[in-house]
Formats: C-alpha cells, sequence, structure tokens
C-alpha cells in the first residue's frame, strides 16, 4: 500500500489526527497521551482550537470507524469527507505514524473563525492577544525516519509515466523554485535541465516519487533554515554567510558531530558566541520551549538534524535532503531542488497517487487536473425581476478575472446532446464518418482541465426556458461540489467517442468526467415570465442563489413623456418612472404582483429613451404580460383602450393612455411642460 498523504494545512492536518483518534481500542495511548482528555488539550493547543473541537470532530467521524462509540448519529460534513476518503482504507498503524509526524510537526494555528466553521457556529475572528503565538519546529530526527521509510516503500521495478498534465505541474512548480534553470520535457520521461552556469542535466521520471517521499524531511528542514536566518540577523549579522557570521559562527554550526569541510575534526563554538546563540534562541527567535531545545539541538549535533555540511554554506538544505532520500553524491545535482519545488504544493501528492507511484494503473481519472487546479468554483444561479442586470452582473464577474466564458442560451428545444455534444456526420477527405462534436459544455470543461490554474467560465442565459434538469441529464450528479469547488461524484462518458474528444482535447486519457475546482458554471433566470420551465429543488439546492433587487439608483440615463387627462405633455427620467410604476403596481388592493414581476432599472436601454414617449416594449410588457389576465385598469385607460392595437395607435399619435389613479401617481412628481400638444396631434385625434 503507498505511504499516506501528509496534509498540507492546518485543517487538513487536524482532521487526520481527529479520524485516527476515532479508532477502536484507545489510540489516544498510541500517541502517547495517558487519556483522552490530554490527547484532546495536546492536538488543540497544537492547532489553537479548544478541547471541545478536537472531540467534537472526532466524534464526527466515530460512526465510520470501527469504534465502539455512537459518535454523532449524523452524515459526514463536507469538510471532512476529504479526509475520509483519502485515509478510509489506510491501515492503523500508517494512520499511528501519520497522526505522529503530524503532532511533531508545525502548523499555523486555527482562528476563531475556523473553529466556528468546524463547531458549525458563526462569531467574529478575534486574536486575543497582539503577540503571535509561538512557533513550532518539528522534530528531525523523526522527519528523517518517516522520509526513509517513505522512499524505502517505492517500487524500484515500477514505472512512472506522467502524463502532459502531470508534466505540466511538475514544470511549473520547478520553474517557481528555480527561475535561472531552463527546464524541460524531453520526450515522457524525462526532464533536462540546463543551469545559470550552463551546465546540463537530465532527471528520469522515475525519481519523482523519491523526490515526494522525502516532503517530511522537506518542510522540517526549510522550517529550520527559516529559522537559522532570524537567528544570523538578531547575532547581529545581514546573512548567515556574511562578516564575522561565516568566520568564526556559521562556518562552526552544527557545533559537534559535524566534521569541518576539509577534515574530521569536531567542531566547536566560543563560549562567549555560543551563550548568545543560545539566549537569542530563547528570548528572540519566538519559539515555544519543546522548539528551543530542538533547534539548539539542531546546532549542536548534525547526525541528530541530518546536516552534513556547515551552515554558512548556501547548499546546506539541499545537501541534507539529497543524503536523507540516499541519493549517490555524484548523481544528485538539482533532486534537492526539485523535493523542495514539489514539497511547496499540495498538488504532486494527488498526482502521484493517480499517476501510478503507488502500483495502481498509471492511467489518471478525471480528478488528476481538478485536484492541482485553482480552487473556488461554483455553481451560481444570478436572478431577479427582468432588467435587474443579472448578464451585465455575470459578464463583470467575467471581466474582473480577465477572461472569456463559454456562454450558452438555453431554449424549450434545447436537448442534453446540443449541451453535452454528440455524434454527427464529419468530412474526411471524401469521404462522411460520424465523430463527437462537442456542446458548450464539453468545450469549456476541456479548456479548465487543460489550464487548472486559470478560471474557466461556462454561462448558461435564460436558465429556466429549457427543462434545465433533463438538458444536464447524467451531468446533473457533476454539480455537487466540495469546499475547495472541485466536484465530488464523476461521471462515465456516454460514448468512446466523447472519450476519445475529450483525450485528444486535453493531451491526457480520462475515465470519467468530474467538474475541476477552476471551472465556474454561471446561469441567469427570471422565474416571472411566461413560458418557462420551473426548476425543481433537487437541482437547484446545488446552486448558490444570488438574487439581484430592483435598484433605481443605477439604470440608464433618459427620460419618458406621457400625456395626462387635459392632453398636455409630462416629462419624467426613466428611473424615477419605473420607480413609480413598480411602486403603483405592488400598493394594488386588487392583486398581488410578486416582485420579480417588476420591471428592473435596465429594462430598456439608453437609446430607447428619446424623451418623446414610453417605450413600446415597457407597454408591451405590461399589457401582454403582466397585466395579461387582470389589473391592466391600474395603468391603462381601459374606458378608451380595449386592445393592444388601439394601445400603439394611441401611442404614435402621443394621445392619453394611462389610467387617472397612474396618472395621479406621476403627476406629483412630473414638470409639466410649458408646451401644449400640437396641433396636428390633436387633429389626428
Amino acid at each position: 500500500m503507498a505511504d499516506p498523504l501528509f496534509p498540507t494545512d492546518s485543517k487538513a492536518a487536524l482532521y487526520t489526527v481527529c479520524f485516527f483518534l476515532a479508532q477502536s481500542g484507545e489510540p489516544h495511548t498510541d500517541l502517547g497521551y495517558e487519556t483522552q482528555t490530554a490527547a484532546f488539550d495536546a492536538v488543540g493547543a497544537k492547532f489553537g482550537v479548544p478541547r471541545n473541537t478536537v472531540k467534537n470532530e472526532r466524534d464526527a467521524f466515530d460512526k465510520f470507524t470501527d469504534s465502539d462509540r455512537s459518535g454523532w448519529n449524523k452524515e459526514l460534513a463536507p469538510r471532512l469527507k476529504p479526509t475520509f476518503d483519502i485515509y478510509a482504507s489506510t491501515s492503523r498503524e500508517d494512520l499511528r505514524e501519520l497522526s505522529l509526524a503530524i503532532m511533531s510537526s508545525n502548523w499555523e494555528k486555527l482562528d476563531k473563525e475556523a473553529d466556528g466553521e468546524m463547531d458549525g457556529k458563526s462569531g467574529s475572528v478575534g486574536t486575543g492577544s497582539s503577540a503571535p503565538a509561538p512557533q513550532i519546529l518539528p522534530d528531525l530526527k523523526e522527519c528523517q525516519r518517516l522520509s526513509k521509510e517513505r522512499a524505502a516503500k517505492i517500487k524500484i521495478d515500477q514505472l512512472y509515466a506522467p502524463s502532459p498534465e502531470v508534466w505540466k505541474q511538475i514544470l511549473s512548480l520547478y520553474r517557481a523554485e528555480m527561475a535561472t534553470d531552463n527546464a524541460i520535457v524531453v520526450g515522457t520521461s524525462s526532464m533536462t535541465i540546463e543551469t545559470d552556469k550552463g551546465k546540463v542535466l537530465t532527471i528520469s521520471s522515475q525519481e519523482f516519487p523519491r523526490c515526494w517521499a522525502v516532503r517530511p524531511y522537506v518542510v522540517g528542514i526549510l522550517l529550520y533554515e527559516e529559522k537559522v536566518n532570524e537567528l544570523a540577523k538578531e547575532l547581529g549579522f545581514a546573512t548567515r554567510s556574511s562578516g564575522r557570521g561565516k568566520e568564526e559562527i556559521f562556518k562552526r554550526l552544527p557545533a559537534s558531530n559535524a566534521p569541518k569541510p576539509k577534515g574530521g575534526a569536531k567542531l566547536e563554538v566560543a563560549p562567549a558566541d555560543m551563550a548568545n546563540i543560545i539566549d537569542a534562541v530563547e528570548n528572540k527567535l519566538n519559539l515555544d520551549k519543546e522548539s528551543q531545545a530542538r533547534f539548539i539541538e539542531f546546532l549542536t549535533d548534525g547526525e541528530w538534524g541530518g546536516i552534513s555540511k556547515t551552515l554558512e554554506r548556501t547548499d546546506w538544505t539541499t545537501s541534507a535532503i539529497v543524503g536523507v532520500g540516499g541519493w549517490l553524491a555524484n548523481a544528485s545535482t538539482r533532486r534537492g531542488e526539485l523535493s523542495i519545488a514539489l514539497a511547496k504544493s499540495d498538488a504532486f501528492e494527488e498526482l502521484t497517487l493517480i499517476s501510478g507511484s503507488n502500483g495502481q494503473s498509471p492511467t489518471p481519472h478525471a480528478s488528476a487536473v481538478s485536484l492541482a487546479a485553482l480552487k473556488g468554483g461554483e455553481n451560481v444561479i444570478f436572478y431577479g425581476a427582468p432588467g435587474t442586470g443579472k448578464s451585465d452582473r455575470v459578464e463583470k464577474k467575467i471581466k474582473a478575472a480577465g477572461k472569456r466564458p463559454f456562454r450558452t442560451v438555453f431554449h424549450p428545444d434545447l436537448q442534453n446532446s446540443d449541451f453535452f455534444g454528440c455524434l454527427k456526420p464529419q468530412m474526411d477527405g471524401k469521404k462522411v464518418r460520424y465523430g463527437f462534436s462537442p456542446g458548450p459544455f464539453m468545450k469549456a470543461l476541456a479548456e479548465a482541465y487543460k489550464e487548472p490554474a486559470e478560471p474557466v467560465f461556462l454561462v448558461i442565459e435564460e436558465l429556466n426556458r429549457a427543462a434545465a434538469a433533463a438538458v444536464f441529464g447524467d451531468l446533473f450528479l457533476l454539480l455537487d461540489r466540495d469546499e475547495d469547488g472541485r466536484g465530488e461524484y464523476d461521471v462515465s462518458f456516454p460514448s468512446p467517442e466523447s472519450e476519445q474528444w475529450f483525450e485528444k482535447e486535453t493531451g491526457a486519457p480520462y475515465k470519467a468526467l468530474q467538474l475541476p475546482s477552476n471551472l465556474s458554471i454561471y446561469a441567469t433566470m427570471n422565474s416571472a415570465d411566461q413560458g418557462v420551465y420551473p426548476i425543481d429543488t433537487a437541482f437547484r439546492r446545488r446552486w448558490r442563489q444570488e438574487y439581484l433587487p430592483l435598484d433605481y439608483k443605477s439604470g440608464p440615463d433618459g427620460d419618458v413623456a406621457y400625456v395626462d387627462a387635459t392632453g398636455k405633455t409630462h416629462s419624467l427620467a426613466w428611473r424615477e418612472f419605473v420607480k413609480l410604476l413598480n411602486g403603483h403596481l405592488t400598493s394594488s388592493q386588487t392583486m398581488e404582483i410578486a416582485e420579480d414581476r417588476l420591471l428592473g432599472q435596465w429594462f430598456v436601454k439608453k437609446n430607447e429613451l428619446d424623451g418623446n414617449r414610453i417605450p413600446e416594449k415597457v407597454l408591451l410588457y405590461l399589457w401582454d404580460d403582466l397585466l395579461r389576465h387582470e389589473g391592466r385598469d391600474l395603468i391603462f385607460d381601459t374606458s378608451r383602450i380595449k386592445t393592444y392595437g388601439s394601445l400603439a395607435l394611441e401611442t404614435e399619435k402621443t394621445g392619453r393612455i394611462l389610467s387617472d389613479a397612474f396618472l395621479a401617481v406621476l403627476n406629483a412628481a412630473s414638470e409639466i411642460e410649458t408646451a401644449q400638444p400640437e396641433e396636428s396631434a390633436e387633429d389626428e385625434n
């Protein structure tokens, strides 16, 4: 079995330890604690959360382990599902070793907001103190042991063939770490590197699992490196390799059990200098007591820390990593740097597991890309009254990300094959063959897989003008997402042709489809429109809902004009007019009009407000849609106007069309024009 994943953030680490504490028997004693309460206290202190939070998270896992505790009698919370999915098949011994390694590592404290999120509560964030919490350094001896154990489990006869997507991730990580190197992929199984000094070397993909195996030690040694640099400044040196720090202090550290660069004698630091070092460690480096002792041991025992070179050198960390990883000295160039690069991301762990280093099939499945992708993908429905700016809101969100969306419009005749894609005849030379023609969903999905570090957007306009659940079909299942925005489930390809097309587009084979966390789906809808399809609760609850209210402070500039009962013309700003119109409709005592059936401030465009009349599409919506069955007398003078045709004619002649009640509302807010109606208009009436 592959070595279990090592968590990369505080929450994941906390959940992992809680999952071990939920095992049967007395797992707290396996971690070195006499009682459960002592374990809860220690874990809480490690992550900066109360004892009860640790207990609650442990209890949440109880139902899903072999423990005889009853725990919480409810489904596992979404935040805990990734931990359970990753470690459910991990042996108890491996889970214990992982938990011990976590408890010996340094983790960022979780604040009150995170604690409230775990307990299902909400609250404000507060530190309680202006002083930062002491840092914790891991036990480097334990980190060495764990890393060597991980490396020993690698099967040397196991072929590791990264997919193009995995190669892309590895190159990106390495280039970020070693910006002066020129690294390229050659073939499918090696990376050639040209250093800034013109040296050329090649690293086989067979070495990648070993680079990852030493991650516990890499993470630990980098924390110690930070503290060594801080120590140099506290002792008055610009860096550990400058001035007296190079000549007489850091050139002599580690102070014992470390040979001189050119000899076997042990190094010693002058008593006065050692006293200054200990004073800085205890009073200036912000370490807890245990970490202070570990750091002093690191400075005085090279074997304990795995250090073979003195600390003034720039390569002491990579040299130590190479030693722990077991590389030959004459074949170790850039292996340490690559290990550091991979250790700084959580992507490689996931990609390694699905790419074959654990003895499983080297063919990745759909989650390969999404696990390493940009996080934050979401499903959002923007809804509200017609003209509230739903499409504009979507467009601004996408432009803010600097992207262009994949866009489609739902309509009554739309089918799943239009949305997903289907087989269509295609010309192959002079012959006709059937090939997969992708729909907007597959185009967006393929783009998200190809560019995992970039946001991708699929926009669906008028979502409820088609039977949305039927159009999505099996894709309905993909809409469930985890906290990072990655799909929780996958679905099979409906045909071999669609699978082949997707492999060609993405450059990697996949056996199933899953929403990556860099793909967002935005949909707009107006539930008040006539002829729309209802959206069931099961479908809608998989989307975040964002309601756009009526906002009369925005909208196009421009005026409307109307004629009152005396034949005089009134002028009113559009935004004031639509506000009065909606207010008059909702104040009716004879009928109820829902807010999402009113007119939004963007119902018309600026070029439709010529100041001579009420735009015809406003009248049409009121007459033929909103007031189609009742209530026309609220707005229109129905004693004279019986059909929409007569309404259109009166509008063209600039005659009166509005009811007395609505005119009274408008006249109170408008300014009466001094000009009388034109004689030609009166003659036509």
